[in-house]
């Protein structure tokens, strides 16, 4: 196990600065997951950890040792960090058989060849490829190619592992059980694993720790129910799935929950707040489109509103709902084991609803934070946007 620690880190491509001064401190054993958007700089930061980018400035040490220090001109290479590696592409030479792939790093720490064998033989049950050692890779599927992957990155007993969204080429089942065997294998050998996915349920399954990036910057840094739960700005709330994100002034305040007038309409919805409140803040209140509660009666008592469905999905499991509110689109989940099948909702249903003020979270509006993704659901979008 291998603690991390990042101070100041910064990336430069030409003109255009791709990590904002980055501190992080990784303890020994954790598994931590870079989760963010496509150009957030998670990719950059996972590979000047790993060595495979030379950092612009800033310090990295691993394990009480300076692995980069820009000031000193410090930069020790990838092959010399003792660290592993899992890409997504699985890097595999196509002309090794798996064992032989599986065997490389062992010899490049000049073990010994009985040990060697006993090794690669260890690794290849542990990831479930027992008696695969005279295959050829090119002839695995991409489940099994990824297996070879996590035991040639585990052979050698780094004190850390690097993965760079190593499930992502994988069908949703596969990537399911290939995460819970990478979860598995970090606890069985006691690894620190740093872990980089755009995808939130991927993350909040596997990690200790989530760190949110956006543009180079940690948006927020804490456990899966924190950020699940509790996320400190919209951006955040956007990338960790709350299907409603509204902007609205605080009209009332009582012991932590806020009422928050959504603007434009007549709506007040209730929220627990993240921070301090006070009467006329400015602030986003987020829900999950699960949070909304549905009532028969469409009265609108207190804490109650009006809605008609105007679309509906079926999913099985649950049904999705796009309702319209005082002239608000809302998105609501529905679990189908809740409901007989006459009881569920049909478009132009007029139903009451009303929001879980428990769940709901109180944001402070902080401009810069204002989310770019394309399906960060706004007053203004949220018509534009299916519901999930």
């Amino acid at each position: 196990m291998t603690e991390v620690l990042v101070s100041g880190l910064t990336k430069r491509y030409g003109s255009k600065l791709a990590l904002h001064g980055l501190d992080l401190q990784i303890a020994p054993g954790e598994f931590v997951t870079l989760l963010g958007p496509s150009g957030c700089g998670k990719t950059t930061t996972l590979r000047c950890l790993a060595g495979l980018e030379r950092p612009t400035t800033g310090t990295i040490t691993m394990g009480g040792r300076a692995v980069v220090d820009t000031e000193r001109g410090v930069f020790v290479p990838a092959d010399k960090r003792k660290v592993g590696m899992v890409f997504q592409s699985y890097a595999l030479w196509p002309h090794m058989s798996v064992s032989e792939n599986v065997a490389y790093p062992l010899k490049v720490a000049r073990l010994g060849s009985q040990d060697r064998q006993q090794r690669v033989h260890e690794m290849l049950d542990a990831v479930g490829l027992a008696g695969y050692e005279k295959r050829q890779v090119t002839a695995l599927s991409g489940g099994q190619q990824q297996r070879v992957a996590l035991a040639r990155a585990l052979a050698a007993r780094p004190g850390i592992i690097f993965y760079d969204e190593p499930l992502s080429n994988l069908d949703s089942k596969l990537r399911y059980q290939l995460g819970q065997q990478v979860r598995s294998l970090h606890d069985q050998f006691e690894t620190t694993s740093v872990y980089v996915t755009h995808d939130q349920e991927e993350a909040i399954t596997l990690s200790d720790r989530i760190v949110v990036m956006n543009e180079g910057e940690i948006m927020q840094d804490g456990s899966p129910a924190e950020l699940f739960d509790r996320p400190n700005s919209a951006y955040v709330a956007d990338f960790m799935g709350f299907q409603n994100i509204l902007p609205g002034e605080v009209v009332g305040v009582d012991n932590g929950i806020a009422d928050v007038k959504i603007d434009e309409t007549s709506l007040v919805v209730s929220g627990t707040t993240t921070t301090r409140a006070t009467l006329g803040d400015r602030v986003n209140v987020a829900f999950r489109a699960a949070h909304i509660r549905v009532h028969a009666d469409a009265t609108s008592d207190p804490g109650r509103f009006e809605g008609i469905v105007e679309r509906t999905t079926y999913l099985g499991n649950a049904t999705n709902l796009l309702i319209r509110a005082d002239g608000l689109p809302l998105r609501v989940r529905l679990e189908t084991s809740d409901l007989r099948i006459d009881e569920m909702p049909a478009v132009g249903d007029r139903l009451g609803f009303s929001v879980n003020p428990a769940r709901a979270v109180v944001i402070d509006v902080i401009q810069r934070e204002e989310p770019q993704s394309d399906e960060f659901l706004t007053t203004k979008t949220s018509a534009l946007v299916a519901p999930r």
